[in-house]
C-alpha cells in the first residue's frame, strides 16, 4: 500500500502540474512539484505526497496536509476550467472534502476510514481524469 500511495501521489502531482503548465495556470499558495515518488507541494513550507508507511501512514500530518493542499490546487485549476465554459465536474471540493449531493469524503488519511478515504481518492480521480479530457480536447480543437 506504502508503494502504491507514493506512486498515486507522484503519478497525480505530475498529472495536475503538466495541465496546469498545458493552460498556463498558475496556482495561487502552493506549487507543485513532481517529482516520482518523492512528490510534494511547496507551500510556506514542504508537504509530502508520500508517506513513509507503518503506524506513522496513519498519524501523518504533513502527509494529510499535503493532501489538503493538492485538494486546494485542483480546485483552482477544476475552477478555472469551469469558468471558461458551460462544464461542470462531477464531484466538488470543499477545503479538505470532495462529494457530490450524495455525501463528500475527506482527502486526509488521520481520523478517517479507509473505505470514505478511498472514496475521497477515487472522486479525485476521476476529477482529474475529467480535466484531462477537457484540457486534450480544447488543445485539439485549437
Amino acid at each position: 500500500a506504502v508503494v502504491s500511495t507514493q506512486s498515486t501521489g507522484g503519478q497525480t502531482a505530475l498529472l495536475l502540474y503538466s495541465l496546469a503548465k498545458a493552460t498556463d495556470f498558475n496556482f495561487q499558495r502552493f506549487q507543485i512539484v513532481p517529482y516520482g515518488s518523492q512528490s510534494y507541494i511547496q507551500g510556506e513550507t514542504k508537504f509530502p505526497l508520500y508517506t513513509h508507511g507503518g503506524l506513522r501512514l496513519f498519524l501523518d500530518a504533513k502527509f494529510d496536509q499535503g493532501m489538503v493542499n493538492f485538494l486546494d490546487c485542483l480546485k483552482q485549476f477544476l475552477d478555472s476550467i469551469e469558468k471558461k465554459g458551460s462544464f461542470n465536474f462531477p464531484y466538488k471540493i470543499d477545503k479538505s472534502k470532495i462529494g457530490d449531493q450524495k455525501g463528500f469524503y475527506s482527502i486526509k488519511l488521520h481520523f478517517n476510514s479507509e473505505e470514505q478515504w478511498t472514496k475521497a481518492l477515487k472522486y479525485m480521480l476521476i476529477d482529474l481524469k475529467w480535466a484531462l479530457t477537457v484540457v486534450a480536447h480544447s488543445k485539439r480543437d485549437k
